[in-house]
């Protein structure tokens, strides 16, 4: 057990250092708005800051909007990492509050040669 614990903590602190890490988390706080930048239309819109960057590695914050006057309650919002060699793609549930699908706060850490799209918008470039 303490092996295999060992090897994981190695793998994953490896991983880390090489930049090779994808890390995708939802967030319960909220940021002001001060800090992100938009992108989108006024029936699509992403938020979203660099909450850090290294030589390897990048993290941001994005949250947004799907205007939707109907009764859907919730969506399902791709988010896409692009690069020469790889590709990764995530699914974020928007939830309905009023007339629209929020996209809650999420923390995105990945390597920082790619290109990440929320739904069809670059961000964090």
């Amino acid at each position: 057990m303490r092996k295999s614990l060992a090897f994981l903590i190695v793998s994953v602190l490896l991983s880390i250092s090489f930049g090779s890490f994808l890390y995708l988390v939802p967030l319960s706080v909220d940021f002001p708005e001060e800090l992100y930048e938009s992108t989108g239309t006024r029936s699509f819109l992403v938020k979203y800051f660099t909450l850090f960057e290294d030589e390897f590695q990048k993290g941001i914050v994005f949250s947004g909007w799907i205007f939707s006057p109907s009764d859907q309650a919730t969506a399902t919002v791709e988010v896409k990492l692009e690069g020469e060699k790889e590709q990764h793609s995530f699914s974020v549930e928007a939830k309905r509050k009023g007339f629209y699908l929020v996209i809650p706060p999420h923390l995105l850490v990945f390597p920082k040669d790619l290109k990440v799209f929320i739904g069809k918008y670059e961000v964090g470039g």
